[in-house]
């Protein structure tokens, strides 16, 4: 080995972006991508807030010009491996050779090294989070699978080919998506919603939009996936510079003080978000950094089962740190906040670019479509979920509703398997003017237990019951309805104070396409309670337009 010239933190930070002779090479990779078929029988991507049994780092090994090679090494805390290496596993990416280099710095912490597994990879850099693979829920048996694509660094031939290693080191198959991406670009709700920065666009220049969202939705199950502006301004365009989904319906959008030239950029993209539609049927719930400074990146967080590790800068830009760990507290009640102080962070790499989740091959996972915000005084109300675990690894044992009254104490009942995977319960006792508070639980044979939301109680989902005279139209308001709402294989459309007209009624998916016609011939403007048969509609959100000559009328519902 030789002496290498040690880079400053904040150049060595710089080179997350493309190198120079990168530049000059953009459409010539070094490494010949194969692209395989996508996953057949179904494919979901998993998020990150689901249940992990592990996290990705690198101890990366630098080759001078001459070919000598010399350790880059670690570039988080031993803090933070330690932190994390007490709950879950860390694989460290790193070369048998230099492996004890490795075991020798984490000596320096109070790491729990039963949980310490190292992986014979070479990388060549430190962000985990841009070349690592991208694990989906796969095929009729529900097994983990990883998706390889293009990385956008592509001189960095060990760092691309990093999923092929861990498919081989965790035995699964992989799925080559000819997309060029970066890790650092892309999140997913979990359910069907996926977003990036355009520069996806910029980065696959022979694709059209419609090629770019086939690609999303064949590998990833991307049935929405959202391509937006960057607000930050930066060299990087990752989302995850600013932006962060935290549930399957809240999003984390950082700010900046109205003195920012970006000021007007950020507040577009906070309400671009409040205003996008989720999985669940509702509106994204949209949560604030405190102010963003030069350094801070308070999105650039990983959320590891029921913890929240946030990058915390030293000095004075350690100034907003309390703030922003509000905010997380606010916006995910139950989960343990934790900074992770460090003065290597950086507004364009911080904890989550140097990190990556790896989810549980054996999940315990719960299907849900909550009830949520204020509905209609109904006489019962079904609740249902799909409960299974991966890879048919373990049987369901139990699954438990469990809810509150205004606040009460919670009650439980025992919900019942009615078909194949799908659980569920009727209550017929709650009533008008009631705010109801919910969780589902779940346990298999093999003693894992689940709750939905994830977190379980301390933030449950919420709905408020109409009082039944705000039923009772005394006003010349028109509408249509769906109820009930979620539904299950039988819809109706209420109406009121409708022209005397003829409509023809059809339902549509999220991304807008038909995908039912109701018989004209059964409604006009003098409806009553005429049953939709929706059984054979996919679970998800659904949009319904009743349209007349003169007049059209559109509501929503969600199928589970």
């Amino acid at each position: 080995m030789v002496a290498q010239e040690v880079l400053s933190p904040r150049l060595q930070s710089k080179y997350h972006m493309i190198h120079a002779d990168e530049l000059k090479n953009l459409n010539a990779p070094n490494k010949a991508f194969e692209s395989t078929p996508p996953p057949t029988g179904g494919v979901r991507n998993i998020a990150e807030f689901e249940r992990n049994q592990g996290v990705i780092v690198s101890y990366p090994i630098g080759e001078s010009w001459g070919g000598d090679e010399y350790i880059i090494g670690f570039k988080i805390p031993i803090e933070l491996i330690a932190n994390l290496s007490q709950d879950v596993k860390v694989y460290i990416m790193c070369p048998l050779d230099y492996q004890s280099n490795a075991a020798s710095d984490l000596a320096s912490g109070d790491v729990n090294f039963d949980n310490i597994i190292y992986v014979d990879v070479r990388t060549d850099s430190e962000w985990a989070r841009d070349y690592s693979p991208w694990f989906v829920e796969n095929g009729t048996d529900r097994c983990v699978g990883i998706v390889d694509f293009p990385y956008n660094r592509p001189q960095r031939v060990n760092d691309d080919e990093v999923p092929i290693e861990l498919g081989n080191y965790f035995a699964m198959d992989v799925f080559g998506m000819d997309l060029e991406h970066t890790g650092g670009n892309y999140m997913t709700n979990g359910m069907g919603i996926s977003a990036s920065c355009d520069l996806v666009y910029e980065e696959n220049p022979g694709l059209s939009q419609t090629d770019v969202f086939n690609l999303a939705a064949d590998y990833l199950g991307a049935d929405e996936y959202l391509l937006v502006q960057d607000p930050l301004d930066d060299y990087i365009e990752h989302i995850d510079c600013w932006g962060k989904f935290l549930d399957v319906d809240k999003m984390l959008v950082a700010s900046v003080p109205a003195t920012d030239y970006r000021y007007a950029d950020f507040e577009a993209m906070a309400d671009y978000w409040a205003n996008q539609t989720s999985s669940y049927g509702n509106k994204f719930q949209v949560y604030r950094t405190a102010w963003r400074v030069e350094d801070n990146a308070y999105t650039n967080s990983l959320i590891m089962n029921n913890k929240v590790l946030i990058p915390f800068n030293t000095g004075s830009a350690g100034a907003y740190n309390a703030d922003a760990a509000a905010v997380y507290e606010e916006a995910m009640p139950g989960y343990e906040i934790i900074g992770i102080s460090y003065n290597n962070w950086y507004s364009t790499d911080a904890l989550h670019c140097r990190t990556h989740e790896v989810p549980d091959f054996e999940m315990l996972r719960i299907l849900h479509y909550p009830i949520l915000d204020t509905i209609e005084y109904q006489s019962s109300y079904e609740f249902s979920a799909d409960v299974y675990t991966f890879n048919n690894a373990a049987t369901v044992s139990s699954v438990m509703l469990y809810y509150s009254v205004n606040g009460a104490d919670y009650q439980q009942v025992a919900m019942e398997n009615t078909v194949g995977d799908t659980y569920s319960v009727t209550i017929n006792s709650f009533n008008a003017e009631e705010t109801i508070s919910y969780y589902i639980q779940a346990t298999n044979s093999a003693s894992k237990t689940e709750t939905h939301p994830f977190i379980g109680e301390p933030d449950p989902h919420v709905f408020f019951i109409e009082n039944s005279t705000q039923n009772v139209i005394s006003h010349e308001e028109s509408y249509v309805k769906a109820y009930p709402n979620p539904a299950n294989n039988e819809l109706y459309l209420i109406t009121n104070n409708l022209l005397d007209d003829d409509y023809v009624c059809q339902i549509f998916d999220q991304q807008g396409k038909l995908v039912l016609s109701v018989d004209s011939d059964s409604y006009s403007s003098e409806w009553d309670l005429r049953k939709i048969d929706i059984s054979a509609l996919e679970s998800g959100l659904y949009f319904v337009r009743a349209s007349s000559v003169s007049e059209t009328y559109t509501t929503k519902f969600v199928k589970y």
